[in-house]
């Protein structure tokens, strides 16, 4: 009796999908305004397009705020699992799925505004004291990749850019979109800093990891093609990027 309710479970569970099985661990971090937490609940521009894409899947998994690194960790480890959003690069297309982009800017070196360096090169912030970058980030990889030995880690973004105010660093490594914000919530603007150089394009993306379902992460790209196509994705970049053209291309990448 009991080998033939096993085999009949057994049958049971064969017949069921395979997407249908995953249940999805969802990770992103503090980075506004493309991301970040209030009151212990996550919102920004990827969050919400995120959540727009549950809403039509019916997907109810939560969406986590954690630092980078940690879900950076997670992200290699273990399958089932999304991190959001992440910059796209050819390590991390051979590491991860990746659906999107879902936002683009620049990287840049920032140094504040009466700063007297000089970068004119990748070779130049080489001379730099210390340059300050978010740990894990695809700023410090990018930085590490190029021999930087002036790099001056931080657990979150803000702390690098109150560094830069206080003087403790001579450069910021970090993203166009996120920088305003950031230097906000560190009590200064903008306009008090100034961008010396761009490193590169910064595409991003939504990423799966290893041994996620394909047909899971294929549900995930059809619904944002259509939160792009029926212009809910238009409106929610510009709440939050009122100034930027959203990217209208919808694309995987990756494993």
């Amino acid at each position: 009796m009991k080998s033939v309710i096993r085999l009949v479970l057994i049958i049971f569970l064969c017949s069921i999908p395979r997407f249908a099985l995953a249940t999805l661990n969802i990770y992103t971090e503090e980075w506004a305004p493309i991301s970040f937490s209030v009151d212990g609940k996550p919102d920004g521009l990827a969050v919400q397009v995120v959540q727009e894409i549950q809403k039509r899947l019916n997907n109810h998994e939560p969406i986590r705020v954690v630092p980078w690194a940690r879900g950076w960790k997670i992200m290699t480890e273990q399958p089932n699992t999304v991190l959001f959003t992440m910059t796209r690069t050819p390590e991390r297309e051979r590491m991860f799925s990746m659906i999107g982009p879902v936002a683009v800017g620049t990287t840049n070196f920032y140094a504040l505004k009466n700063s007297q360096l000089n970068i004119n090169s990748i070779e130049d912030a080489k001379q730099a004291k210390a340059i300050g970058v978010y740990r894990s980030s695809v700023e410090e990889q990018l930085l590490l990749e190029r021999g930087f030995s002036n790099i001056a880690p931080s657990s979150t973004p803000l702390l690098s850019a109150k560094q830069l105010m206080k003087q403790r660093i001579d450069l910021w490594c970090n993203a166009n979109l996120t920088a305003p914000s950031i230097l906000a919530e560190a009590g200064a603007s903008i306009d008090d800093v100034k961008s010396l150089y761009t490193i590169s394009a910064n595409h991003l993306y939504i990423a799966f990891s290893k041994g996620t379902p394909s047909e899971e992460i294929d549900k995930w790209k059809e619904a944002l093609i259509s939160i792009k196509a029926d212009g809910t994705f238009a409106q929610i970049y510009h709440r939050w990027l009122p100034n930027d053209a959203p990217p209208m291309e919808t694309e995987r990448i990756g494993l």
